[in-house]
């Protein structure tokens, strides 16, 4: 289940996202570096890695993980996973956010 759902318009160039572990990892006052530990993939709704493609600027500030999220197609859905190692403990949690890719949302709410 995703922790948080994001649509983004396949048109606009980037956009940012930040997840925060600093709840999740509380004996931790910084994360593991990405590589090192944390990490943050993407994968397309049929489980195709795309995160060379769509994922760029990865970063851990402290407790958060941030990425930029682009070239993402019309009509598609991805799974990215935000995988942060807390520094002290090496406590691992798990962040996942839903990108749905539309130019129009239809439908009711």
């Amino acid at each position: 289940m995703a922790h948080d759902i994001l649509y983004v318009n396949p048109d606009s160039e980037v956009q940012p996202y930040t997840f925060d572990f600093a709840p999740d990892l509380p004996g931790d006052t910084t994360l593991s570096d990405i590589a090192s530990g944390s990490a943050i993939n993407a994968y397309k709704w049929d489980g195709t890695d795309v995160g060379s493609t769509i994922l760029s600027s990865k970063t851990r500030t402290g407790m958060t993980l941030s990425v930029k999220i682009g070239s993402v197609v019309e009509g598609e859905e991805y799974r990215i996973e935000f995988l942060g190692k807390g520094a002290t403990t090496t406590q691992q949690f798990v962040k996942v956010l839903e990108v749905r890719a539309r130019v129009y949302i239809t439908g009711a709410f």
